[in-house]
């Protein structure tokens, strides 16, 4: 199935939430999150082809702004790493879907963003890496050694960016898990898993996610070094959730895409609240 890039108009929260909102009580913050992210999935429904949420904000260029370029290298690095995980543990077809997808569809449409921003890109090493895993008898050592390739390639593009603000960085979690929540709204419905693919793309975004804040550092920014950990701690919440029992899909789950939207809300309001 091919999805071409979806054209994502989500509202800001800062345009949803005045300055007063940000000092809340967390019960009522949570609430306000989890439907304002509801909302926010439902009014994009129906764009793109069969309502997928990969892509791009409408009107907005990645070869200009930072924070879609980042978010689609970032689905990049979503799918690569569930496709690896899958590998790792002996789903080879669930991880050849995972692995060609990057080249297939995200790819070109970052393209005149490598150009504009002087990047070589990645194309050969994602070539690279479909051929391994697609390889009868694939050996796993030429599997990683293509993905490792493909990781330094993403890691060069995105260097290209230079200094981000922690908030844009955080911009950039919130628009993952968004994006995840979608995907595992279509994946599971009323708690039973229709679409394993989109299952494990949350999940492939999700961690992303996490790694992208895992590794940002507060240096002697006390307030955030706070933020930081609350983000953190909202995204374990997910995990702790058990919103992925195991990378394959299980026949029913306990979770819902509400999860996903709400944490992502919750992210865009401690991003927001920085000074």
């Amino acid at each position: 199935m091919h999805k071409r890039t979806k054209l994502w108009s989500s509202l800001s929260l800062a345009a949803l939430v005045g300055g007063s909102a940000l000092g809340v009580a967390a019960d009522a913050e949570l609430a306000a999150a989890v439907e304002t992210g509801q909302s926010i999935a439902s009014g994009s429904e129906g764009e793109g082809s069969e309502g997928e949420g990969e892509g791009l904000a409408q009107n907005v260029d990645p070869a200009t702004n930072d924070v879609a370029y980042l978010s689609q290298l970032g689905l990049m690095r979503g799918h690569l790493l569930v496709g690896l995980e899958l590998y790792r543990e002996g789903h080879i077809e669930h991880a050849r879907m995972h692995m060609k997808h990057p080249k297939s569809e995200l790819y070109a449409d970052l393209v005149p963003a490598f150009e504009a921003r002087g990047s070589a890109g990645f194309a050969e090493q994602l070539t690279a890496l479909a051929t391994a895993v697609e390889a009868d008898g694939s050996e796993p050592e030429a599997v990683e050694s293509a993905y490792n390739a493909v990781l330094q390639g993403i890691s060069a593009a995105e260097a290209r960016v230079g200094t981000l603000s922690p908030v844009a960085r955080l911009q950039v979690a919130v628009k993952l898990i968004r994006t995840a929540g979608e995907e595992y709204g279509l994946g599971v419905v009323d708690g039973v898993v229709v679409n394993g693919h989109e299952y494990q793309d949350a999940f492939g975004f999700t961690q992303t996610a996490r790694s992208l804040v895992a590794n940002m550092d507060a240096g002697d920014n006390a307030e955030l070094g706070e933020t930081l950990a609350k983000v953190n701690g909202i995204i374990q919440g997910l995990f702790d959730a058990n919103a992925w029992p195991s990378v394959m899909p299980p026949e029913t789950v306990e979770a819902d895409a509400s999860l996903l939207y709400g944490a992502a809300a919750r992210i865009e309001i401690a991003a927001l609240s920085l000074s």
